[in-house]
């Protein structure tokens, strides 16, 4: 057994279950701000219960992304073209590098297309891989596409490079000016990291890959939600309720109504300009679903499914919401900050900014959120030690990025959509972390030299 094979089997025995690491998080938040802060217990536990509703509309977006990106999938279009992207990989190093690149290049337009763009091609990519007998390790395929999130803040969908754009972001006051993407975005040094982050990507994954000397694919046998398409295993049982389902009711009905939902989402960018957020997604996924599906009855059948499988995770963001109040309300997270910039220098500036914004994003996986709470005070040391304002704002953008890699809570969309439990993927996730934070912290020291 290879070290690869030990470590992943190491990981599977004894990573908690998504739930269970959230409530472990949440206890040593609990203990850094009752140990390190003056906050006495009573308040911190008011603090905590006063913050488990304020992701509740985050909640029931994300939750909204997951259903409505699965019944998309489940339509005879969408399944034709997956089968399609799916059947041109040949091979396991073409299936790896298939889904690490279609996930990038989602993560960096909007990302919440990420997970959910690499959860169904990985989850095609193996299902093709069982009938032709590719040696594909599926678990290591979605952390592929898991990966994409170490980009997402280099492109258009970056919080941290928009919030500073944009008139009227918390920091405009702090930072005296707004910073356009030219100074972020569109630098020569973050176009040339975002190319280096993919090609570390791909070489760790396939290096992995390697480890494992597979003959045939490889799934595990304890999924969520078997690899078989649940709707497709109906039908083949004879389940007359949800074949009633499926023909009932005109598709004149659901297209009108998925062309109106889609009129909306036109002028919405006419409007606003290419300006993707949640909602938009959400209301694209919705309108295509309505359009592609035989009617309205076989939309609330695929529907329901997806919420089945979307349930299960949801009860985490509740949690996660608790711990960034917990850090924030305390000051705990301001101290850990505060203290960093302290000690850092013009050299290690943008270091410092990444290292511990990516400590912060697992208890805080919000990128507005931490941008927030950290970019005051790294402004201020930015200002004081002539670095450029444009490289410390996408310090803390990549810090934050880098550690999505092992958060459970950015994981729950790939999860859902895969089949997968975490335990499958986060010892994979761990190494993709810690090689992709080299080509990362080298991009920031190459814009600090060229600023």
């Amino acid at each position: 057994m290879t070290w690869v094979e030990r470590f992943q089997s190491a990981i599977e025995e004894r990573l908690p279950d998504p739930l269970t690491f959230a409530v472990a998080l949440t206890a040593l938040m609990a203990v850094l701000a009752l140990g390190l802060t003056p906050t006495p217990p009573a308040s911190l536990l008011l603090k905590w219960g006063d913050s488990l509703s304020s992701l509740l509309a985050f909640t029931m977006q994300i939750g909204l992304t997951i259903i409505l990106a699965y019944v998309l999938s489940q339509t005879s279009l969408m399944q034709r073209g997956l089968v399609k992207l799916a059947r041109l990989a040949r091979t396991a190093n073409q299936a790896y590098i298939l889904v690490i690149v279609t996930a990038a290049a989602f993560y960096l337009i909007s990302w919440p297309l990420g997970p959910i763009a690499g959860a169904l091609v990985a989850r095609e990519i193996a299902r093709g891989a069982q009938a032709r007998n590719i040696a594909v390790h599926y678990p290591l395929l979605a952390s592929g596409a898991l990966a994409g999130y170490a980009v997402w803040e280099m492109g258009y969908s970056s919080s941290v490079a928009l919030a500073v754009a944009t008139a009227g972001n918390p920091t405009e006051a702090v930072i005296g000016r707004l910073i356009p993407i030219q100074e972020t975005l569109l630098t020569s040094w973050n176009l040339l990291t975002i190319p280096a982050v993919l090609a570390v990507i791909v070489g760790t994954v396939l290096l992995l890959h390697r480890q494992f000397a597979l003959t045939g694919p490889h799934i595990p046998d304890d999924l969520v939600t078997p690899l078989g398409n649940q709707t497709q295993s109906n039908r083949e049982t004879g389940d007359k309720r949800w074949v009633m389902a499926d023909t009932e009711g005109p598709r004149a009905l659901s297209v009108i109504t998925g062309l109106l939902i889609g009129a909306y989402v036109i002028v919405w960018f006419l409007e606003r300009g290419m300006s993707l957020e949640l909602n938009v997604v959400n209301w694209s996924f919705l309108a295509l679903g309505l359009l592609l599906v035989r009617s309205l009855p076989h939309y609330s059948a695929l529907f329901a499914e997806g919420a089945r499988i979307a349930a299960p995770t949801l009860l985490q963001y509740p949690l996660y919401a608790g711990m960034m109040g917990m850090a924030i309300q305390s000051g705990l997270a301001q101290q850990f900050t505060d203290f960093l910039v302290g000690v850092a220098s013009q050299v290690t500036l943008p270091v410092i900014a990444f290292l511990s914004a990516g400590l912060i994003n697992i208890f805080i996986p919000s990128g507005g959120a931490q941008w927030a709470l950290q970019g005051p005070a790294f402004i201020e040391a930015a200002k004081a030690l002539d670095v450029d304002l444009g490289l410390i704002a996408m310090s803390v953008a990549y810090g934050d990025q880098w550690t999505n890699l092992i958060q459970p809570f950015v994981a729950i969309p790939l999860l859902a959509l895969t089949g997968l439990r975490l335990k499958h993927i986060f010892g994979f996730a761990l190494v993709l972390c810690a090689t992709t934070s080299l080509p990362l912290m080298l991009g920031l020291i190459l814009g600090n030299s060229m600023s």
